[in-house]
């Protein structure tokens, strides 16, 4: 059976890309879309029935909006990741649109990763139940996971070696430290005792991390305790984290194993109706970027 690091490196080399695009939909900010809230059309299956003046409800405007930003990026990335957030604030319409987009990714690049940014965690019984639907119900790849509840919660994801976790770590929210960078009694830093146990646990090529591209030196320190582990890297673009920072401090020896996030700097990279152009431009500038840096490393595709 193929692991998840496998599929990542894959992924990545066939597009000899560490990008990932986050399709972090806000129907308000769809570029020629003038969109007005109309309370009265609260459908019976819940959602808001948000129209424009062409009539498009969000459901349909989610779906060809994220093909549009597939479609013109997929050639120029390894990843997506849908944040269940904003598919879950529009309804079941939004939930629907999930699925279509999932499955047109599947369509169009089969070998590209979905990740499901989801940040679920809880005890066993119920951490079955989110793996069973993320996995086996949306056919995701991966999901973002929430450890704060400790190491069982994070253990009773790993029984799918093709399924990857990327356990939170050390966030890119400037409030990240309030938490996981409390010393311990150890005198380190909280997310470095995390990722010291996540280390330790019994993974099959399917657990990985997540580290902000907004605190660089953090990266590195996670990356030297977790050398080979898959590293989910958000931060870059709209959030401002140093991409060469990211690149240097988040790959591994062989200039693999991260995916490098950027999610409003992609897919709202213009206003106009040549969103999509202007997605693929964004998408391709920051392959470029990585790419330029893993060279001068010594680590580029060739």
């Amino acid at each position: 059976m193929t692991s998840f690091s496998d599929k990542l490196l894959a992924a990545s080399e066939a597009a000899q890309s560490l990008v990932c695009v986050g399709l972090d939909v806000d129907p308000a900010r769809m570029p020629g879309r003038v969109v007005r809230q109309d309370h009265h059309e609260r459908g019976r299956h819940g959602g808001l029935g948000r129209h424009d003046e062409r009539g498009w409800d969000d459901e349909r405007a989610v779906i060809e909006f994220n093909r549009a930003i597939v479609d013109a990026t997929v050639d120029l990335v390894c990843a997506y990741k849908p944040n269940m957030a904003f598919y879950e604030a529009l309804g079941i319409p939004g939930l629907r649109a999930l699925e279509a987009t999932v499955a047109h990714i599947r369509d169009v690049a089969p070998d590209r990763v979905i990740i499901a940014d989801a940040k679920r965690g809880d005890i066993g019984n119920t951490v079955d139940a989110y793996a069973s639907a993320l996995f086996e119900v949306w056919g995701f790849d991966a999901v973002t996971v929430n450890p704060w509840g400790g190491m069982d919660t994070v253990s009773a994801w790993l029984g799918r070696p093709e399924k990857g976790i990327f356990v939170w770590c050390r966030g890119s929210n400037p409030g990240a430290s309030d938490i996981q960078e409390l010393v311990t009694d150890g005198g380190e830093p909280v997310y470095m005792r995390l990722a010291r146990d996540l280390s330790e646990l019994p993974a099959q090529g399917n657990l990985g991390l997540v580290v902000g591209a907004t605190a660089p030196e953090q990266l590195g320190a996670v990356r030297r305790v977790c050398p080979e582990a898959p590293i989910l890297i958000p931060g870059v673009g709209a959030q401002g984290g140093d991409l060469e920072e990211s690149v240097r401090n988040g790959v591994d020896r062989k200039g693999r194993m991260a995916i490098i996030n950027s999610g409003r700097g992609i897919i709202y990279a213009s206003s106009g109706l040549d969103y999509a152009e202007a997605a693929r431009k964004a998408a391709g500038e920051l392959r470029d970027g990585i790419n330029d840096t893993l060279a001068g490393m010594g680590l580029g595709w060739g």
